[in-house]
């Protein structure tokens, strides 16, 4: 059964959802459409400290939550997880270290996908990870403030510039929708 999440996002049934955004997102997707995931068994897997748990109504829904703080144990809930629906709440710190684990536990989401439920994975922001899980997903939604972005990127702009001795350069820039700033482009 599809869901619909709040406010404009539709889960497909086996599929692999990917939401890149705020907390907030995320919390108001899980309330909204908690009458309807009371009937399917539910994991929540996250790492030690979760960002949308706190944000969530207390009369939500039940779910599970399981807690993994290696990429390895991370794969290890996603392997044995028998629930309907499967919420990975991505945290970078985990694969800082060692960035071989990442196509193991994408491949691991991949399988639950195809043979066991129905994926969403959270990210507050893209990173190597979540471009890598992107490439795999079904359906991508992003959810950007590109005010900041772009001030970010003028800011930086303009201390490059102080910086320079108040040389001017001309410079062309390319925003990256997943890494989240401007790429330098050709000088």
């Amino acid at each position: 059964m599809d869901l619909e999440w709040y406010p404009d996002i539709l889960v497909p049934e086996r599929m692999i959802t990917v939401i890149i955004g705020p907390p907030r997102v995320m919390a108001d997707g899980m309330d909204h459409c908690g009458g309807m995931i009371r009937r399917f068994p539910f994991l929540y897997a996250c790492s030690n400290y979760s960002l949308v748990l706190p944000l969530l109504h207390r009369m939500t829904f039940e779910f599970s939550v399981r807690r993994g703080f290696t990429s390895d144990q991370i794969s290890a809930i996603i392997g044995e997880c028998d629930a309907t629906y499967l919420i990975v709440e991505h945290d970078p710190s985990l694969y800082e270290d060692d960035m071989r684990l990442v196509p193991v536990v994408v491949n691991k989401i991949r399988g639950f996908a195809r043979d066991d439920g129905t994926v969403i994975v959270y990210s507050q922001r893209a990173d190597p990870f979540m471009r890598h899980l992107v490439r795999a997903a079904h359906r991508v939604y992003l959810y950007a403030d590109w005010q900041t972005a772009i001030r970010v990127h003028q800011s930086k702009k303009q201390k490059n510039m102080r910086a320079g001795g108040g040389r001017g350069t001309v410079r062309q820039v390319r925003f990256d929708a997943f890494g989240g700033g401007p790429e330098p482009g050709i000088s």
